[in-house]
């Protein structure tokens, strides 16, 4: 998992230098999701394209609901890849400042404590998009 963060992090970098991307807080964040990431397969042996977007905040990687949430990685601030998209109307994401929303995205953490990895990661701690609404640029999980 050390590639995926060394990967987001040249990413970042470049992108940050090349000022096609801007976006530390909700409040300046970027158009969304965009440029294909690398090609990779869950812990439940699903394949995924991934796409790179840019999260502003660390956060934990999970599953479950707000009642039985369980943990199942870390996912480090910058450019990282996401698998797709999922609107959990249960499930509602860590506030972030006044950024709300019940969107989550499928990813693998940084870290891993169980499933390798692999869990829903908050759209409020990803640049892009509004309150309760998709992040743009980045696909719907299947049904």
């Amino acid at each position: 998992m050390d590639v995926k963060k060394s990967m987001g992090t040249a990413l970042a970098a470049a992108v940050m230098a090349t000022g096609t991307l801007v976006g530390a807080s909700p409040a300046s964040a970027a158009a969304g999701c965009s440029g294909a990431g690398p090609r990779v397969t869950d812990y439940a042996g699903t394949t995924w394209n991934t796409t790179y977007c840019y999260n502003y905040q660390s956060g934990d990687v999970g599953r479950g609901s707000n009642s039985a949430y369980l943990k199942t990685g870390y996912l480090y601030a910058g450019t990282n890849w996401f698998a797709c998209q999922k609107r959990i109307p249960d499930w509602e994401n860590p506030a972030v400042g006044n950024a709300r929303n019940n969107w989550w995205l499928w990813t693998q953490g940084d870290e891993a404590v169980q499933y390798g990895g692999w869990g829903w990661f908050p759209a409020t701690k990803v640049s892009g998009g509004n309150n309760y609404e998709p992040v743009p640029g980045l696909p719907l999980c299947p049904a």
